[in-house]
């Protein structure tokens, strides 16, 4: 952990005031995080039919298994 106190910004900077390096550092840093969070919605649309295929299969057993149950207790 850094020591000392953190500095607060209290007035706005201008964008002329910040370095050309470092706004295409923090820009940089911006578009990595907006293209990892866009995986996401990849990934979500990738496993999609394979979440439905389970999804399917354990309503299908644990409904088999609540008939097989309810059919053991009629007999």
């Amino acid at each position: 952990m850094p020591s000392g106190s953190i500095p607060v910004l209290t007035t706005v900077m201008s964008e002329v005031a910040v370095s050309q390096a470092l706004r295409d550092a923090l820009d940089a840093r911006a578009q990595r995080k907006a293209d990892w969070m866009s995986l996401e919605s990849h990934l979500l649309h990738a496993l999609r039919p394979e979440m439905e295929r389970l999804t399917t299969e354990l309503v299908r057993a644990s409904l088999l298994e609540a008939w097989r149950k309810h059919a053991n207790g009629l007999d």
